[in-house]
Protein backbone atom coordinates (compact mmCIF):
# COMPACT_ATOMS: atom_id res chain seq x y z
CA UNK A 1 0.00 0.00 0.00
CA UNK A 2 1.34 3.41 -0.96
CA UNK A 3 1.84 5.85 1.91
CA UNK A 4 0.65 9.40 1.35
CA UNK A 5 0.65 12.73 3.17
CA UNK A 6 -2.83 12.07 4.62
CA UNK A 7 -1.64 8.82 6.22
CA UNK A 8 1.22 10.65 7.91
CA UNK A 9 -1.19 13.42 8.96
CA UNK A 10 -3.53 10.86 10.59
CA UNK A 11 -0.62 9.14 12.35
CA UNK A 12 0.89 12.34 13.79
CA UNK A 13 -2.16 14.53 14.35
CA UNK A 14 -0.73 17.36 12.27
CA UNK A 15 -2.56 18.82 9.29
CA UNK A 16 -1.83 17.67 5.75
CA UNK A 17 -0.50 21.16 4.93
CA UNK A 18 1.94 21.03 7.88
CA UNK A 19 3.11 17.55 6.88
CA UNK A 20 3.60 18.73 3.31
CA UNK A 21 5.61 21.79 4.37
CA UNK A 22 7.90 19.69 6.59
CA UNK A 23 8.52 17.03 3.94
CA UNK A 24 9.13 19.65 1.25
CA UNK A 25 11.79 21.20 3.50
CA UNK A 26 9.87 24.44 4.10
CA UNK A 27 9.91 24.00 7.89
CA UNK A 28 13.10 23.28 9.85
CA UNK A 29 13.52 19.63 10.80
CA UNK A 30 14.82 20.74 14.21
CA UNK A 31 11.39 21.65 15.63
CA UNK A 32 9.42 19.12 17.68
CA UNK A 33 6.58 18.90 15.14
CA UNK A 34 9.02 18.42 12.27
CA UNK A 35 10.93 15.74 14.15
CA UNK A 36 7.69 13.82 14.82
CA UNK A 37 6.57 14.08 11.20
CA UNK A 38 9.96 13.06 9.81
CA UNK A 39 10.13 10.10 12.21
CA UNK A 40 6.65 8.94 11.20
CA UNK A 41 7.43 9.31 7.48
CA UNK A 42 10.58 7.24 7.89
CA UNK A 43 8.91 4.49 9.93
CA UNK A 44 5.88 4.30 7.61
CA UNK A 45 8.07 3.93 4.52
CA UNK A 46 7.11 7.15 2.82
CA UNK A 47 9.17 6.77 -0.35
CA UNK A 48 9.47 10.49 -1.14
CA UNK A 49 10.87 11.17 2.32
CA UNK A 50 14.58 11.00 1.52
CA UNK A 51 14.29 12.96 -1.69
CA UNK A 52 12.25 15.76 -0.17
CA UNK A 53 13.92 16.30 3.22
CA UNK A 54 17.36 17.86 3.42
CA UNK A 55 19.82 15.45 5.11
CA UNK A 56 20.89 18.33 7.38
CA UNK A 57 17.41 18.38 8.90
CA UNK A 58 16.80 14.74 9.75
CA UNK A 59 18.19 11.57 11.22
CA UNK A 60 20.10 9.61 8.59
CA UNK A 61 19.32 5.93 8.07
CA UNK A 62 22.40 3.79 7.43
CA UNK A 63 22.43 0.09 6.65
CA UNK A 64 25.39 -2.15 7.49
CA UNK A 65 25.32 -4.90 4.87
CA UNK A 66 27.10 -8.01 6.09
CA UNK A 67 27.53 -11.70 5.46
CA UNK A 68 27.05 -12.02 9.23
CA UNK A 69 29.85 -14.32 10.30
CA UNK A 70 29.74 -15.58 13.89
CA UNK A 71 33.32 -14.91 15.01
CA UNK A 72 33.64 -12.81 18.15
CA UNK A 73 35.38 -10.00 16.25
CA UNK A 74 32.20 -9.22 14.32
CA UNK A 75 30.28 -8.62 17.55
CA UNK A 76 32.83 -5.93 18.47
CA UNK A 77 32.59 -4.42 15.01
CA UNK A 78 28.77 -4.26 14.96
CA UNK A 79 28.68 -2.76 18.47
CA UNK A 80 31.20 -0.07 17.56
CA UNK A 81 29.39 0.94 14.38
CA UNK A 82 26.11 1.08 16.29
CA UNK A 83 27.57 3.40 18.96
CA UNK A 84 29.32 5.69 16.48
CA UNK A 85 26.11 5.97 14.42
CA UNK A 86 24.18 6.94 17.54
CA UNK A 87 26.78 9.58 18.42
CA UNK A 88 26.43 11.08 14.94
CA UNK A 89 22.62 11.23 15.02
CA UNK A 90 22.19 8.31 12.63
CA UNK A 91 20.21 5.10 12.90
CA UNK A 92 22.03 1.89 11.97
CA UNK A 93 20.34 -1.27 10.77
CA UNK A 94 22.32 -4.47 10.23
CA UNK A 95 21.21 -6.59 7.27
CA UNK A 96 22.65 -10.04 6.66
CA UNK A 97 22.81 -11.10 3.01
CA UNK A 98 24.65 -14.33 3.73
CA UNK A 99 21.86 -16.43 2.22
CA UNK A 100 20.65 -13.92 -0.36
CA UNK A 101 19.44 -15.45 -3.63
CA UNK A 102 19.77 -12.17 -5.53
CA UNK A 103 22.11 -9.71 -3.85
CA UNK A 104 21.46 -6.95 -6.39
CA UNK A 105 17.68 -7.21 -5.92
CA UNK A 106 17.97 -7.25 -2.13
CA UNK A 107 20.23 -4.20 -2.09
CA UNK A 108 18.01 -2.31 -4.52
CA UNK A 109 15.07 -2.89 -2.16
CA UNK A 110 17.04 -1.83 0.92
CA UNK A 111 18.31 1.30 -0.84
CA UNK A 112 14.73 2.63 -0.97
CA UNK A 113 14.62 2.77 2.83
CA UNK A 114 18.16 3.85 3.69
CA UNK A 115 20.33 6.85 2.91
CA UNK A 116 23.53 4.89 2.44
CA UNK A 117 25.29 1.55 2.93
CA UNK A 118 28.31 0.38 4.88
CA UNK A 119 29.32 -2.78 2.99
CA UNK A 120 31.11 -5.54 4.88
CA UNK A 121 31.28 -8.41 2.40
CA UNK A 122 34.80 -9.86 2.73
CA UNK A 123 34.12 -12.93 0.56
CA UNK A 124 32.65 -11.05 -2.40
CA UNK A 125 34.64 -11.12 -5.64
CA UNK A 126 35.36 -8.02 -7.79
CA UNK A 127 32.78 -9.05 -10.41
CA UNK A 128 30.00 -9.06 -7.78
CA UNK A 129 31.16 -5.71 -6.39
CA UNK A 130 31.03 -4.21 -9.89
CA UNK A 131 27.50 -5.57 -10.43
CA UNK A 132 26.42 -3.86 -7.20
CA UNK A 133 27.99 -0.62 -8.39
CA UNK A 134 26.10 -0.86 -11.69
CA UNK A 135 22.83 -1.61 -9.91
CA UNK A 136 23.19 1.18 -7.34
CA UNK A 137 24.84 3.83 -9.49
CA UNK A 138 25.47 7.11 -7.61
CA UNK A 139 24.16 5.64 -4.36
CA UNK A 140 26.28 6.43 -1.24
CA UNK A 141 28.29 3.29 -0.39
CA UNK A 142 31.38 2.79 1.74
CA UNK A 143 33.10 -0.58 1.99
CA UNK A 144 34.98 -1.75 5.08
CA UNK A 145 36.01 -5.13 3.63
CA UNK A 146 39.69 -5.61 2.74
CA UNK A 147 40.35 -5.50 -0.99
CA UNK A 148 43.22 -5.43 -3.45
CA UNK A 149 41.58 -2.85 -5.73
CA UNK A 150 38.65 -0.87 -4.28
CA UNK A 151 35.35 -0.72 -6.19
CA UNK A 152 33.81 1.65 -3.61
CA UNK A 153 35.52 4.11 -1.28
CA UNK A 154 37.04 1.72 1.25
CA UNK A 155 38.16 2.03 4.85
CA UNK A 156 39.82 -1.11 6.13
CA UNK A 157 42.56 -2.39 8.40
CA UNK A 158 46.02 -2.88 6.95
CA UNK A 159 45.85 -6.69 6.97
CA UNK A 160 49.13 -7.03 5.08
CA UNK A 161 50.86 -4.92 7.74
CA UNK A 162 49.42 -7.18 10.46
CA UNK A 163 50.97 -10.27 8.90
CA UNK A 164 54.29 -8.45 8.44
CA UNK A 165 54.39 -7.26 12.06
CA UNK A 166 53.86 -10.82 13.28
CA UNK A 167 56.73 -12.11 11.13
CA UNK A 168 59.08 -9.35 12.32
CA UNK A 169 58.25 -10.13 15.95
CA UNK A 170 59.30 -13.78 15.50
CA UNK A 171 62.44 -12.88 13.55
CA UNK A 172 63.50 -10.39 16.23
CA UNK A 173 63.17 -13.15 18.84
CA UNK A 174 65.55 -15.35 16.85
CA UNK A 175 63.12 -17.87 15.41
CA UNK A 176 64.22 -19.69 12.26
CA UNK A 177 61.18 -21.92 11.74
CA UNK A 178 57.81 -20.40 10.90
CA UNK A 179 54.26 -21.65 10.50
CA UNK A 180 50.85 -20.18 9.79
CA UNK A 181 47.26 -21.06 10.59
CA UNK A 182 45.57 -19.10 7.84
CA UNK A 183 41.97 -18.14 7.35
CA UNK A 184 39.98 -19.05 4.22
CA UNK A 185 41.84 -17.39 1.35
CA UNK A 186 38.58 -16.52 -0.42
CA UNK A 187 38.31 -13.86 2.29
CA UNK A 188 40.56 -11.08 1.14
CA UNK A 189 41.80 -10.18 4.61
CA UNK A 190 43.00 -13.76 5.16
CA UNK A 191 44.98 -13.65 1.92
CA UNK A 192 46.49 -10.26 2.81
CA UNK A 193 47.51 -11.39 6.30
CA UNK A 194 49.10 -14.52 4.86
CA UNK A 195 50.91 -12.52 2.17
CA UNK A 196 52.31 -10.02 4.67
CA UNK A 197 53.61 -12.81 6.90
CA UNK A 198 55.04 -14.88 4.04
CA UNK A 199 56.69 -11.98 2.20
CA UNK A 200 58.40 -10.72 5.35
CA UNK A 201 59.66 -14.21 6.21
CA UNK A 202 61.00 -14.78 2.70
CA UNK A 203 62.58 -11.32 2.46
CA UNK A 204 64.57 -12.21 5.60
CA UNK A 205 65.88 -15.37 3.92
CA UNK A 206 63.53 -17.91 5.51
CA UNK A 207 60.55 -19.98 4.37
CA UNK A 208 57.26 -21.03 5.92
CA UNK A 209 57.78 -24.67 6.93
CA UNK A 210 54.21 -25.42 8.04
CA UNK A 211 50.96 -24.07 6.54
CA UNK A 212 47.54 -25.05 7.91
CA UNK A 213 44.23 -23.98 6.39
CA UNK A 214 41.76 -22.94 9.10
CA UNK A 215 38.26 -21.48 9.13
CA UNK A 216 38.65 -18.90 11.94
CA UNK A 217 37.12 -21.24 14.56
CA UNK A 218 38.46 -22.38 17.95
CA UNK A 219 38.23 -25.98 16.69
CA UNK A 220 40.42 -25.14 13.69
CA UNK A 221 43.11 -23.97 16.10
CA UNK A 222 42.88 -27.23 18.05
CA UNK A 223 43.11 -29.26 14.85
CA UNK A 224 46.08 -27.19 13.73
CA UNK A 225 47.97 -28.11 16.89
CA UNK A 226 47.29 -31.83 16.37
CA UNK A 227 48.60 -31.47 12.80
CA UNK A 228 51.88 -29.83 13.82
CA UNK A 229 52.27 -32.17 16.82
CA UNK A 230 52.05 -35.26 14.59
CA UNK A 231 54.78 -33.82 12.36
CA UNK A 232 56.99 -33.40 15.45
CA UNK A 233 57.76 -29.76 14.64
CA UNK A 234 58.82 -27.70 17.66
CA UNK A 235 60.57 -24.40 18.44
CA UNK A 236 58.53 -22.69 15.74
CA UNK A 237 56.86 -19.29 15.49
CA UNK A 238 53.21 -19.72 14.46
CA UNK A 239 51.03 -16.89 13.15
CA UNK A 240 47.28 -17.48 13.48
CA UNK A 241 45.05 -15.37 11.25
CA UNK A 242 42.66 -14.69 14.13
CA UNK A 243 42.61 -14.98 17.92
CA UNK A 244 40.03 -17.76 18.11
CA UNK A 245 42.30 -20.13 16.19
CA UNK A 246 45.30 -19.03 18.26
CA UNK A 247 43.46 -19.72 21.53
CA UNK A 248 42.30 -23.11 20.21
CA UNK A 249 45.91 -23.97 19.35
CA UNK A 250 47.14 -22.99 22.84
CA UNK A 251 44.34 -24.94 24.52
CA UNK A 252 45.24 -28.14 22.64
CA UNK A 253 48.96 -27.62 23.29
CA UNK A 254 48.44 -27.26 27.04
CA UNK A 255 46.18 -30.32 27.11
CA UNK A 256 49.09 -32.25 25.59
CA UNK A 257 51.53 -30.97 28.23
CA UNK A 258 53.34 -28.67 25.80
CA UNK A 259 54.67 -25.27 26.82
CA UNK A 260 53.80 -21.95 25.23
CA UNK A 261 56.00 -20.25 24.05
CA UNK A 262 58.88 -22.66 24.76
CA UNK A 263 57.66 -25.43 22.44
CA UNK A 264 55.41 -23.32 20.22
CA UNK A 265 55.33 -19.53 20.06
CA UNK A 266 52.13 -18.07 18.64
CA UNK A 267 50.72 -14.68 17.64
CA UNK A 268 47.02 -14.09 16.97
CA UNK A 269 45.01 -11.37 15.28
CA UNK A 270 42.14 -9.07 16.43
CA UNK A 271 42.89 -8.60 20.16
CA UNK A 272 39.53 -10.00 21.29
CA UNK A 273 38.65 -10.30 24.99
CA UNK A 274 39.91 -13.89 25.28
CA UNK A 275 43.38 -12.83 24.18
CA UNK A 276 43.67 -10.72 27.35
CA UNK A 277 42.26 -13.19 29.90
CA UNK A 278 43.34 -16.58 28.53
CA UNK A 279 46.51 -18.02 30.09
CA UNK A 280 49.11 -17.52 28.80
CA UNK A 281 47.99 -14.10 27.58
CA UNK A 282 48.08 -13.97 23.80
CA UNK A 283 50.42 -11.77 21.78
CA UNK A 284 48.19 -10.45 19.01
CA UNK A 285 47.52 -7.80 16.39
CA UNK A 286 45.19 -5.07 17.60
CA UNK A 287 42.65 -3.52 15.23
CA UNK A 288 41.10 -0.21 16.28
CA UNK A 289 37.46 -0.89 15.42
CA UNK A 290 36.31 2.45 16.84
CA UNK A 291 38.62 4.36 14.48
CA UNK A 292 37.36 2.30 11.55
CA UNK A 293 33.74 3.05 12.45
CA UNK A 294 34.44 6.79 12.93
CA UNK A 295 36.20 7.23 9.60
CA UNK A 296 33.81 5.08 7.56
CA UNK A 297 30.63 6.65 8.94
CA UNK A 298 32.01 10.21 8.70
CA UNK A 299 32.82 9.61 5.04
CA UNK A 300 29.42 8.05 4.31
CA UNK A 301 27.64 11.03 5.89
CA UNK A 302 29.64 13.37 3.65
CA UNK A 303 28.61 11.27 0.64
CA UNK A 304 24.94 11.40 1.65
CA UNK A 305 25.16 15.18 2.02
CA UNK A 306 26.79 15.37 -1.43
CA UNK A 307 30.04 16.76 -0.04
CA UNK A 308 31.88 13.97 -1.89
CA UNK A 309 31.71 13.44 -5.65
CA UNK A 310 30.12 10.01 -6.12
CA UNK A 311 31.43 9.76 -9.68
CA UNK A 312 35.14 9.99 -8.89
CA UNK A 313 37.42 6.95 -8.73
CA UNK A 314 37.20 4.85 -5.59
CA UNK A 315 39.84 5.38 -2.91
CA UNK A 316 41.18 3.10 -0.20
CA UNK A 317 42.15 4.25 3.30
CA UNK A 318 44.19 1.80 5.38
CA UNK A 319 43.77 1.88 9.17
CA UNK A 320 47.10 0.95 10.83
CA UNK A 321 47.26 -2.07 13.14
CA UNK A 322 49.51 -2.65 16.16
CA UNK A 323 51.34 -5.60 17.67
CA UNK A 324 50.33 -6.15 21.32
CA UNK A 325 53.18 -7.99 23.01
CA UNK A 326 52.10 -10.42 25.73
CA UNK A 327 53.27 -13.88 26.78
CA UNK A 328 53.05 -16.25 23.81
CA UNK A 329 56.00 -15.27 21.63
CA UNK A 330 58.87 -14.68 24.07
Amino acid sequence: MSIGLKDISNATGYSVSTVSRVLSNKISGNSQSSAQIIKAAREMGYNSYRISVNPENRVLDIALITQHFSEEFYAYLYSSFDQVSLNKNCTLTIHSVRHSKSLQDDLSFLAKNHDGFIMFLPSLDPYSYNKIKETLENYPIVSIAPSFEPIFDTFTFDSYQGGALSAKAFIEKGYEKFGIIRGPLEKWEAALRRNGFRDTIENAGYKISWDYKGDYSFEAGENAFHSIFKRKIKNIGVFASNDQMAVGFIHAALENKKEIPTDYAIIGYDNILFSKIFFPKLTTIDTDVDQLAEEAIDHLIRMIKKEVNLNRSARKTLIPVELIKRDTHK
